[in-house]
């Protein structure tokens, strides 16, 4: 496969795929595309932070593996059933994994958030905007690196992006931030550093999210990676849709998921 800037040829392949990063892509502010061929692509894949959406004819799995072998905690997202037994029959130690699609509810009720966000009870803890400060931080760490990883600079990030983090002593513990963008709603990325978990730390980081995204007249889309992502989400009003398969390397070998 090759890098293409085809957006336009390259999407109906992703046709029917439900995922704001997709429409992120589509208006050419995230991921980087690759395709068969440019022109008139018969399959494609998606790279988008560590996600790696598939879609097209399967024939090509080895070559979508190619693009995501060296990133450790690649998740793929195939389209279509052939695509996920062509990746975990690779023998490349693809494993199948269980998220869950949400849906928001039809208005958040930001009285309810706001109470979600108080954390007066933390009284060395700071709730703030994600700066530039905090973003040069998120860089650095593994567990911080999607809150803004998938924007070009600071400034790419101030001006189309925020985030809701929390600190101690200066340091970033806990956000909720913008993992993509796209003209009407962003993609939730929530993490807390292994230190400070299991402290109700995301949830207050994620409530002050939603409701700047309610503020702001965005769609908050929440694709939850596990049930603790999911019973966060379901605080602040989203339901589970549905539970869909995605691939990761399997734990101890490529991915610790």
């Amino acid at each position: 496969m090759v890098k293409t800037d085809n957006r336009k040829a390259l999407m109906p392949l992703f046709e029917g795929f439900e995922d704001s990063v997709l429409i992120s892509c589509a208006e050419g502010r995230t991921g980087i595309c690759w395709c068969d061929a440019p022109d008139a692509p018969t399959a494609g894949v998606i790279e988008a932070g560590d996600f790696y959406f598939t879609a097209g004819d399967p024939a090509f799995a080895r070559e979508a593996f190619e693009i995501a072998k060296n990133n450790p905690e690649a998740v793929f997202m195939p389209a279509s059933e052939g695509w996920t037994k062509a990746l975990t029959g690779l023998g490349e130690g693809i494993v199948i994994t269980t998220r869950f699609r949400t849906k928001m509810p039809e208005s958040f009720d930001t009285d309810k958030l706001a109470k979600l966000a108080d954390i007066s009870d933390f009284t060395e803890y700071k709730l703030e905007m994600i700066n530039e400060e905090y973003y040069d931080q998120a860089l650095k760490e593994e567990w911080s690196w999607a809150f803004v990883g998938n924007f070009s600079d600071y400034n790419d990030f101030h001006k189309n992006a925020f985030g809701c983090c929390i600190t101690h002593k200066g340091m970033l513990i806990c956000a909720a931030s913008c993992y993509s963008v796209y003209s009407r709603g962003v993609e939730v990325e929530i993490a807390t550093h292994p230190d400070y978990r299991r402290k109700g730390l995301a949830t207050i980081a994620g409530a002050a999210f939603i409701k700047e995204c309610a503020r702001r007249g965005l769609k908050a889309h929440w694709d939850a990676a596990n049930t603790m992502s999911l019973k966060i989400a379901s605080k602040f009003g989203y339901t589970l849709k549905e539970e869909y398969t995605a691939l990761c390397f399997e734990k101890g070998e490529k991915l610790d998921s």
